[in-house]
């Protein structure tokens, strides 16, 4: 199937490793011009070179920290010295720190709302406006199946990420007129180095070996095994396409059919 976004320009942040990585590395596959960006400076030069071999063109890349205005502008100036703005924005960063609501100090609530909030507000104001231009756009905004069910001991990103997709499908309602597409895309257990971690955390808690813990936990999710980044990553190419051109204001998940909800 050709998705309709080959030489299309790609922003996808916290693209190092893990999801962000395999999202690049899809649409990479598809043709997609890329600028990718992640913290750590190291993991992001050895990415860039690796989807530079696989897309046979030039990757730009930027080390910067999303919940800093600074850095953002840095991106955001960046990008459009590389190849412009972009069509294609995957907002994408690492969780914030674990902890109950009832423990959790207004600092805490406000790195976190600067991480997962005020990175994607700042680099949507940033890049809408030439999608609203050229009339064509897909931002695609990777947050949890907490969203709709939340998990015990994540109150940070329960809560900011729910405001995230609540300003998402606000934002989608603004800008469809335009053809342009905002979509969340809710990951459950996907086997990635940060699930691993939270994971063996979990084990560790419950006083089980790792091994009893993924057994107990696996028979939660329909599918009996955990995701792959590949997988969630051919959904996130696929909302990025001229095909998906009729689907905004959603949250997609990607877990195994692990939620109960039905909607």
């Amino acid at each position: 199937m050709d998705l309709g976004i080959s030489n299309k320009k790609a922003l996808v942040c916290a693209a190092s490793k893990g999801l962000g990585k395999a999202i690049a590395m899809e649409l990479a596959q598809e043709g997609a011009q890329l600028f990718i960006c992640a913290r750590d400076s190291k993991a992001l030069q050895e990415a860039a070179q690796e989807l530079e071999k696989l897309s046979k063109q030039k990757i730009g890349y930027l080390a910067c920290d999303l919940s800093k205005a600074d850095d953002r502008q840095n991106l955001v100036s960046s990008v459009n010295s590389f190849f412009g703005m972009p069509d294609i924005l995957v907002h994408n960063v690492g969780g914030p720190k674990t902890s109950l609501a009832k423990d959790t100090n207004l600092s805490d609530w406000q790195e976190g709302f600067d991480k997962l909030f005020q990175s994607v507000a700042g680099l949507n104001q940033a890049f809408l406006p030439a999608m609203i231009d050229k009339k064509w756009g897909r931002i695609i905004i990777v947050t949890s199946t907490s969203v709709l069910e939340p998990i015990a001991g994540l109150s940070i990103s329960n809560a900011i990420r729910s405001a995230v997709t609540a300003m998402a499908k606000t934002l989608s309602d603004e800008v469809a007129q335009f053809n342009i597409t905002i979509n969340c895309l809710a990951p459950g257990m996907i086997h990635t180095n940060r699930t691993g971690e939270l994971l063996d955390s979990r084990a560790k808690t419950s006083n089980l070996s790792k091994e009893q813990y993924m057994e107990d936990y696996l028979k939660s999710i329909p599918m009996r095994r955990l995701g792959e980044p590949k997988e969630f990553a051919a959904a996130a190419c696929f909302l990025a396409s001229e095909k998906a051109s009729y689907i905004t204001g959603s949250t997609l998940c990607i877990d195994g059919g692990k939620r109960r909800s039905t909607y």
